[in-house]
């Protein structure tokens, strides 16, 4: 019998390629949206819910063999009491998104400690996990695409600052093996992704600028002045924290790991590709 599957954040970049990766395998798939109007893949079938609103994600724990779970702002709590609330009989597995964040009090960071402590949570929940450690999307570049449509000017705090940038499509890629199940992923362990080269800021707007057919430049800029160009978007307290997130980046120097490839059987995207399927992003 095929597994059901929930799948949380389904419209989003990981969850949309992962809810296709599944459908694909003829899973049954259970697609948690909050708006009703956002596409999903043909045979999925929507359920609305909110991952910070436990009572509404009843319906959608509802008879599912297995759920993929984003951690949101309230670092997985609503999630893990519904799956209380319902009971964990039905569920024998679930993946967990997080992050590879530090632990302590001197790393007081609130994007640390949402991933520490969902970790925790979901651990609590008695359901055998996988957890998913990405490094940094490739799809934070997105980012830079108003900046690079109007100037061709990137303006970041941290120019050389090299990570081994991960496509989206992988994590989903990798969540659909766990998912379905394999020794390739087993439930219980902990999965470090990253992609297949560190590439500092300057390499990634050059790989941009190759692909769009433009010169683009970088310039380096003070964190409160970074902090004042993304208040439109982002708020002050999660900005700071960001930079937070590069400071350590900078001092841990993430490596290349070699997961996705071990677990899907090819190699990881490059950001040449990512950048090539999602140009049109970043032209005027």
């Amino acid at each position: 019998m095929a597994p059901r599957v929930l799948v949380t954040g389904a419209t989003g970049a990981v969850g949309r390629h992962l809810t296709r990766r599944l459908l694909e395998e003829g899973a049954e798939v259970r697609a948690l949206c909050r708006d009703p109007a956002r596409p999903l893949p043909d045979g999925a079938e929507r359920v609305i819910g909110d991952l910070t609103d436990a009572t509404s994600l009843h319906p959608a724990l509802k008879g599912v063999d297995r759920a993929f779970v984003l951690l949101t702002d309230d670092a997985g709590a609503a999630f893990a009491q519904a799956v209380n609330d319902v009971g964990a009989d039905s569920l024998d597995r679930l993946v967990l998104l997080s992050a590879n964040a530090p632990d302590g009090p001197e790393h007081d960071n609130p994007l640390f400690r949402k991933h520490v402590l969902g970790e925790a949570r979901m651990a609590a929940s008695g359901v055998p996990t996988t957890v998913l450690h990405p490094g940094p999307f490739a799809s934070l570049a997105l980012g830079w695409a108003p900046a690079i449509r109007v100037s061709g000017v990137v303006r970041v705090v941290h120019p050389d600052l090299a990570v081994p940038v991960i496509d989206p499509r992988d994590i989903g890629d990798v969540a659909a093996v766990a998912l379905l199940g394999s020794d390739r992923a087993p439930a219980g362990g902990t999965l470090p992704l990253s992609g297949p080269q560190r590439l500092d800021v300057r390499a990634r707007v050059r790989t941009l600028g190759r692909v769009l057919g433009r010169t683009l430049r970088v310039e380096r800029v003070g964190e409160d002045e970074w902090v004042r160009s993304v208040s439109g978007r982002l708020p002050e307290w999660y900005a700071r924290a960001l930079m937070g997130v590069e400071r350590h980046l900078a001092e841990v120097e993430p490596a290349v790991v070699p997961t996705v490839r071990r677990v899907t059987g090819r190699e990881a995207r490059t950001f040449g590709e990512w950048a090539e399927d999602n140009a049109a992003a970043f032209r005027a």
